[in-house]
């Protein structure tokens, strides 16, 4: 039976969990569900992947910075409340955990009987002693008491949150979806004919954020290490706060005219530029981009970080692990993966376990 579904999500820019949330909005309006998806800012990249069946609502709130202001966020929800009574949907999913907390008031302040899964991308984070963080372990509380179900993308996010006191009876493990082919064409981007005017040698990718998680700093040093002896490009595709900075360290490390700065880029191009991906970030709940590069057959290499490349890898079968921040092991873990790349047949087939079909069976099994 069809039901109304709404996936809220923060904003959409670029962002995993941002990806996520319109691709499953798609899979279930796909399957004749009344979907909506629902955010307080519709700018970004990650818009262009909504299919026509779904509802956009937009609230076109200012985002400042990395998030919404104080007066915005009181707005929001309750504009949110209003929205759920109007809707009276069946489900609603939300993520991330800001969204989780406003979509948990806003459904009792919309008196709303609607099923409630929030979803969980990210490693437990580091305690803070502010009251920002505080108030919002008071109010997980909240989310984990209103929740049908809670969904954590990786079993070692499931186990954060169980940490934390979410009920792990409420707790299920689904991992993010590969995008679908349709999503992933290959169009044409400038900095394809920059990389081609920066001679040989093959292309290492990452992408990515460009913020401190992601720990690019690492990799420029692995890169400069591994470039010490062998010819080598690396493109990184990404934006945020710390572009100029990465930039800076690039030239002084010495290897500026072979780092190539992508910007963002939301399809094929990259994996199909690579001949090796790498992740050098310290917590992943997940890690979308390891799929995606396993399923263009692009082999991979991936600080061990908490949870999901581990996962993602079967702890190093399908790809290389290395410790978090140790560029000297990652730059040996790169050059052996050059020179014996794990076979495009079988990462296709590891990649094959995410398709997008088999993520939304399981959503759609919550309902």
């Amino acid at each position: 039976m069809a039901k109304r579904i709404v996936f809220h999500i923060a904003s959409l820019r670029g962002g995993g969990a941002e990806r996520v949330f319109v691709l499953m909005a798609n899979e279930l309006a796909s399957r004749g569900h009344d979907v909506t998806l629902f955010t307080w800012n519709a700018e970004g990249p990650n818009a262009a992947l909504r299919s026509p069946t779904v509802h956009l609502v937009d609230f076109d709130l200012p985002i400042r910075g990395e998030g919404y202001g104080k007066w915005e966020t009181l707005k929001g929800i309750v504009r949110s409340a209003r929205l759920f009574s109007r809707l009276a949907p069946h489900a609603v999913y939300s993520a991330p955990e800001f969204a989780n907390l406003v979509v948990a008031l806003a459904l009792l302040l919309a008196r709303s009987r609607a099923r409630f899964f929030p979803s969980f991308h990210a490693a437990a984070s580091l305690p803070s002693s502010s009251l920002g963080a505080r108030i919002a372990v008071w109010l997980s509380a909240l989310v984990a008491a209103r929740a049908t179900k809670a969904i954590a993308v990786s079993a070692g996010v499931g186990r954060d949150i169980a940490a934390r006191g979410f009920p792990q009876p409420k707790i299920v493990i689904i991992n993010n979806p590969l995008p679908p082919a349709a999503a992933r064409q290959q169009d044409s981007y400038a900095w394809q004919a920059k990389l081609a005017t920066m001679g040989d040698g093959p292309v290492i990718a990452t992408a990515g954020r460009l913020v401190p998680v992601k720990d690019h700093r690492t990799l420029l040093r692995a890169f400069a290490i591994l470039r010490a002896g062998r010819r080598a490009r690396l493109v990184i595709f990404g934006e945020g706060p710390l572009a100029a900075e990465l930039r800076a360290y690039a030239e002084e490390t010495g290897i500026g005219a072979d780092v190539l700065f992508a910007g963002y880029v939301n399809s094929a191009a990259c994996y199909a530029a690579a001949d090796l991906f790498v992740l050098s970030s310290t917590s992943e709940g997940f890690g979308n981009v390891l799929v995606e590069a396993m399923a263009a057959g692009v082999p991979v290499v991936s600080a061990d970080a908490p949870h999901g490349p581990r996962e993602i890898l079967a702890d190093g079968r399908f790809g290389a692990l290395v410790p978090v921040g140790d560029a000297a092991a990652m730059a040996k873990a790169m050059a052996d993966m050059l020179d014996s790349p794990t076979s495009a047949a079988i990462l296709k087939s590891r990649a094959a376990d995410f398709e997008v079909e088999k993520i939304g069976d399981l959503y759609e099994a919550l309902l």
